[in-house]
């Protein structure tokens, strides 16, 4: 069943403007061929909107958008390949979808391709092509991205190990509201990794990831007159994917 009364906002390439479209034209124009309506066309399917909710069909929409070039409609792809909602599982699917998207510039994934091949559970671990996909998506501002080049180049393993641009990385994600990226900047200002020891910077940083909630970092100000190593114990510990003798934070 189609509800008449759905509308949804698509951008028009030519004229560089929104205009709000009925989902009857949005499938009109998705059967004609169009990659953008077939791609709103598939977020109704995934989403439910105005369309009884179906992976299948979305997935079907999404494939032909992105066998057209639509750089997010190949995102879309890529996700539903890994996460098997819609299609069979399938990474090597998965991995070819996600390199079609990130090569245009998508930096949701370069970052997910970064992540594949530093974590090298359904590729062989390359860190240098993990580092260069979060570095791509570092450079066009994407905190995350910013986050994960940091993480890499602080810890040195597959790559070279380089503090001060570790340093510098997560402080733009930390500016831009990163909390873990605040706690292992402030982690670094407090040690002197990277730069000169700066603890009362340090305390900055550390108060901004408390007060988004960061637990660590709130006991981290509780402690100021025992600094350093516990703080490197409970970094180690934080959830990190990375192992081996580091130094700086590893918190993932």
């Amino acid at each position: 069943m189609i509800d008449d009364k759905v509308e949804i906002e698509a951008k028009d390439e030519k004229e560089k403007s929104h205009e709000k479209l009925s989902l009857p034209y949005i499938q009109e124009q998705a059967e004609s061929g169009d990659a953008e309506a077939q791609y709103h066309l598939a977020q109704c399917f995934e989403e439910g909107r105005g369309l009884r909710e179906s992976g299948k069909e979305a997935f079907r929409w999404y494939e032909k958008a992105a066998q057209q070039g639509h750089s997010m409609a190949q995102l879309a792809l890529a996700t539903m390949y890994e996460d098997g909602w819609g299609v069979s599982q399938n990474d090597a699917e998965a991995l070819r979808w996600y390199e079609a998207a990130a090569g245009q510039g998508v930096v949701e994934a370069q970052v997910r391709l970064g992540e594949i091949y530093a974590e090298g559970t359904t590729v062989e671990a390359d860190g240098q092509k993990a580092l260069g996909w979060f570095r791509k998506a570092a450079e066009q501002g994407h905190a995350e991205g910013q986050f994960q080049l940091a993480m890499m180049l602080s810890i040195g393993e597959g790559v070279e190990k380089n503090d001060q641009e570790a340093l510098h990385w997560y402080r733009q994600a930390a500016e831009q509201g990163h909390v873990d990226s605040q706690f292992n900047l402030a982690f670094m200002l407090e040690e002197g990794i990277g730069t000169i020891a700066s603890p009362e910077e340090a305390l900055q940083w550390y108060r901004k990831a408390a007060e988004q909630g960061d637990e660590e970092a709130q006991k981290k100000i509780g402690m100021r007159s025992s600094p350093g190593k516990e703080a490197r114990k409970r970094g180690k510990k934080k959830n990190s994917k990375k192992k081996g003798n580091t130094k700086g934070p590893t918190r993932r």
